[in-house]
């Protein structure tokens, strides 16, 4: 009788050691991406982002370099905003960087202010004019080479025409200051098909 209880002690001894090896190879392991409000989807990620829009609208937000770190803070403090910000917003809000996580370009180069994606995105250099690019998925976060802006690429119309989610000066209204009315539309933006693109930002698992 002794003998079998130290055997079978035994043997749950060992399965919850290598239950517990199992756990902590798997806790180190990054993440993808979980954002409780949305599907892990093409969907998902540009319904986040059409949120962020809407609320640059709701808050009247303005167009400006002075954008903070998380849209909360940026409702709080100025309510400004720019196509980095927006970009980064959207990312937070969407699950795949952390809050207050930010990015933006700089010389068509790609600029984080965080230590690491966590192999949650992949990025594709491109340096092509964007009407030559065959390889966009929507969902598709653009950094541009030519110019100083980032935005999301939403696919294409019935008329062929490249489709984007904006939060440049693009998205505000003329006159001073630009005030955001439309961050939230998915649009043609026609004039960048004539611009180069730098990168593709595209999130894994859409």
């Amino acid at each position: 009788m002794k003998a079998t209880l130290f055997t079978r002690w035994r043997s749950f001894a060992r399965i919850s050691a290598a239950a517990a090896v199992f756990t902590a190879v798997f806790a180190t392991q990054p993440a993808l991406v979980q954002a409780a409000d949305y599907p892990h989807s093409t969907k998902g990620w540009l319904q986040a982002c059409q949120k962020v829009g809407r609320k640059l609208t709701k808050h009247n937000f303005t167009y400006g370099i002075r954008s903070r770190d998380t849209l909360k803070e940026g409702i709080e403090h100025g309510r400004k905003a720019n196509c980095a910000a927006y970009v980064s917003w959207c990312l937070q809000e969407f699950g795949v960087v952390g809050e207050g996580d930010t990015l933006y370009t700089k010389g068509g180069k790609l600029v984080t202010r965080f230590d690491t994606w966590q192999r949650r995105v992949k990025i594709i250099k491109v340096k092509k004019k964007a009407g030559k690019v065959t390889n966009l998925k929507p969902g598709d976060i653009v950094g541009w080479k030519d110019i100083v802006h980032m935005n999301i690429y939403s696919g294409e119309n019935s008329y062929g025409e490249k489709l984007w989610l904006d939060g440049g000066s693009a998205a505000t209204a003329p006159g001073r200051p630009r005030r955001y009315y439309r961050a939230n539309q998915i649009l043609p933006y026609n004039y960048l098909d004539n611009h180069k693109i730098s990168f593709i930002i595209r999130i894994k698992g859409l």
